[in-house]
């Protein structure tokens, strides 16, 4: 099933596009999407305007198989100022990925000078050529499967596979077929996408992929373009982190971090 949306709503059930698929494998799932509907099953868990998500962890435990999948949640702690929500995907009556989100009642503080974010946006990017994120934009008329197709880019500098990477980002795609996305959401889509920004090449038939998407979020993107300044580190004992800080048009937006393991290429 091919659409410009990731999932299409059946019931219950999200069933996947070929939006979703992973760089991996086209079987697999792509960590945005996965990290993106758990985003999704967050928000729409007894949703509260007046209360916002801070941080977020997503446990990627096992391959997600491209089938059409299911949200489970649950509160593990309700409360007027913290609350703490857990969703479970489930493929295949397996639980594939889990993501607990803490969120916090929103107040209006005035801030002395000292305590505000010192992170200034950069430059803005409107005299970058637009490319995709595997390379050059293809024509509008071929369609390509994959999340990865679905991203336009305004690299700024790295990318090499050296270990980190800076550009700006836009997804144009919806998570949902016939629902715009939050900016919940939407963070959560872009979310996956630092590792591949900041991917440092092994040597080998290797790869670093990660088993976690770890983010903190300072405040909701306010535009599409996100600028991602990703850095990778890898050890010996073959783990690594990668550490992205995400910044809009009027500054620091969050960070994410991504446990990563190395492994061959491939399931």
């Amino acid at each position: 099933m091919s659409s410009d949306a990731l999932f299409h709503r059946d019931g219950d059930y999200f069933v996947p596009t070929d939006r979703t698929n992973s760089p991996w494998s086209p079987t697999l799932l792509h960590g945005g999407s996965i990290a993106g509907l758990l985003a999704y099953g967050l928000e729409q868990h007894a949703p509260d305007e007046g209360m916002r998500f801070i941080r977020v962890t997503n446990d990627l435990f096992r391959p997600a198989p491209k089938v059409p999948v299911k949200l489970e949640t649950q509160f593990l702690r309700e409360g007027g100022r913290i609350g703490v929500i857990e969703c479970r995907l489930m493929a295949d009556g397996k639980e594939v990925a889990r993501a607990t989100g803490l969120r916090a009642k929103v107040q209006n503080i005035e801030l002395p000078e000292h305590a505000l974010s010192k992170i200034e946006p950069p430059a803005r990017p409107d005299g970058i050529p637009i490319t995709g994120f595997l390379g050059e934009k293809l024509a509008p008329d071929i369609y390509v499967p994959g999340l990865n197709y679905a991203v336009d880019m305004k690299l700024v500098s790295g990318f090499q596979f050296k270990g980190e990477g800076r550009a700006w980002l836009r997804i144009k795609s919806r998570l949902i077929a016939g629902q715009d996305n939050t900016p919940f959401v939407y963070l959560g889509m872009l979310s996956d996408f630092g590792n591949g920004l900041g991917q440092a090449y092994i040597g080998g038939n290797n790869a670093c992929i990660n088993a976690d998407i770890g983010a903190s979020i300072y405040r909701y993107p306010v535009s599409e373009w996100i600028y991602l300044d990703s850095k990778t580190q890898v050890q010996a004992q073959g783990f690594g982190t990668t550490e992205t800080l995400f910044i809009d048009e009027q500054g620091a937006v969050g960070r994410v971090t991504q446990s990563l393991v190395v492994k061959p290429f491939g399931y």
